[in-house]
């Protein structure tokens, strides 16, 4: 076998890593590379475009860092391999001194481990080679010498043995210490950064926060950002959190006005050509059903409405019953210059031509 026997290791480039660690000081994070960070951001920044209506809100409103657990953990749906540090409840108080210590003390278990594992090999091959000498050679004379060379092995194999053994449990329990410390260091920044960007913050902006963390600080992350010209463009799931903000005013003070605003800005308005208005003129009733949903509720935080409207339009507009699918397809929205029968997609049934243009949204 070839490589160390530790779960999420590998160290099939060990020597090259352990040059590059050598040449930083020991205790010193990683430098973040723009591809890394250029990959996180993306990735971070899709999940939480995805959840704004829930996490933005939660983030928004975050007094504490179980508040920003708790936050994270209503993503739903994805597999983000970025979100451990933010999601982990066994986060442990540690100041940036005490995270380079133990990272200092790491990378020498490291190479402790990895010199007692390859220790440990070679005395295991050596005994298997002497054992195998053994069993092909009959002479009564080196069976006597081959089997003093065996037990010489045998006691040095389980000797260094002893010693990997010893190495990894320390490495095993340091690398989990480091990663309660690292936790709680990440959450505490996105805190942090909460706090000094509480009125302006955004799924890109709070991406940019998180994508270097835990290894470096969250204004050092966003610096990185802007220094390596990462600033993806946001998905269309943020282009209709944004078109609800323009056009829902809160507090909501003409339910019916603010809907039918919002329906003339779909059909007329300068920005109806875009996919986003597209998008919610096909989902017009799982829209209208959430703006409608969230008005009724009085007692909801200020600030909410627009986050409240965005969660459930979409949670119902890609989870729903068959039902709510019929009275989607009927009471679509379409401009003058849009064919219904060109949107239909595969499941369109020709025969289904009596919807006129007076029947495109039913008022309420």
């Amino acid at each position: 076998m070839i490589g160390p026997e530790l779960t999420g290791e590998d160290f099939s480039e060990q020597t090259r890593e352990f040059e590059h660690k050598q040449q930083r000081k020991a205790g010193r994070p990683r430098e973040i590379d723009a591809e890394s960070l250029n990959h996180a951001v993306n990735e971070l920044q899709f999940v939480l475009e995805q959840n704004w209506g829930v996490v933005g809100w939660l983030l928004r409103d975050a007094k504490s860092i179980s508040d920003v657990r708790s936050a994270f953990k209503e993503i739903v749906h994805q597999n983000c391999r970025y979100l451990e540090p933010f999601t982990d409840d066994q986060a442990k108080p540690a100041k940036p001194n005490e995270l380079r210590a133990i990272r200092k003390r790491l990378v020498e278990l490291n190479n402790l481990h990895r010199r007692d594992y390859f220790r440990r090999q070679s005395a295991r091959e050596a005994v298997e080679r002497v054992s195998e000498a053994r069993a092909t050679d009959a002479d009564p004379v080196k069976q006597v010498q081959i089997q003093a060379i065996v037990s010489c092995l045998e006691f040095k194999f389980q000797e260094a043995d002893s010693l990997e053994q010893k190495s990894r449990t320390e490495l095993e329990a340091l690398q989990a210490q480091l990663k309660e410390r690292e936790a709680y260091f990440a959450q505490t920044e996105i805190l942090r950064f909460l706090d000094s960007s509480r009125r302006k913050f955004t799924p890109l902006k709070v991406a940019s926060a998180m994508a270097g963390l835990p290894h470096v600080t969250a204004r050092i992350s966003c610096e990185r950002c802007a220094q390596f010209g990462i600033k993806p463009s946001h998905g269309i799931a943020f282009d209709v959190f944004q078109t609800i903000e323009r056009m829902v005013p809160e507090p909501i003070r003409d339910l019916g006005g603010s809907i039918e605003t919002l329906r003339e800005h779909l059909l007329n308005g300068p920005r109806s050509d875009l996919p986003v208005a597209a998008q919610l003129r096909k989902n017009w009733y799982f829209l209208e059903s959430a703006i409608r949903s969230a008005a009724r509720d009085t007692v909801a935080q200020r600030g909410s409405l627009t986050f409240r409207i965005f969660a459930e339009y979409s949670r119902t507009s890609t989870s729903h019953s068959a039902v709510d699918a019929a009275l989607a397809e009927a009471i679509r929205i379409f401009k003058d210059d849009e064919d219904p029968e060109l949107d239909q997609g595969p499941h369109w049934d020709p025969s289904r031509t009596s919807r006129t243009r007076g029947s495109k949204i039913s008022k309420k």
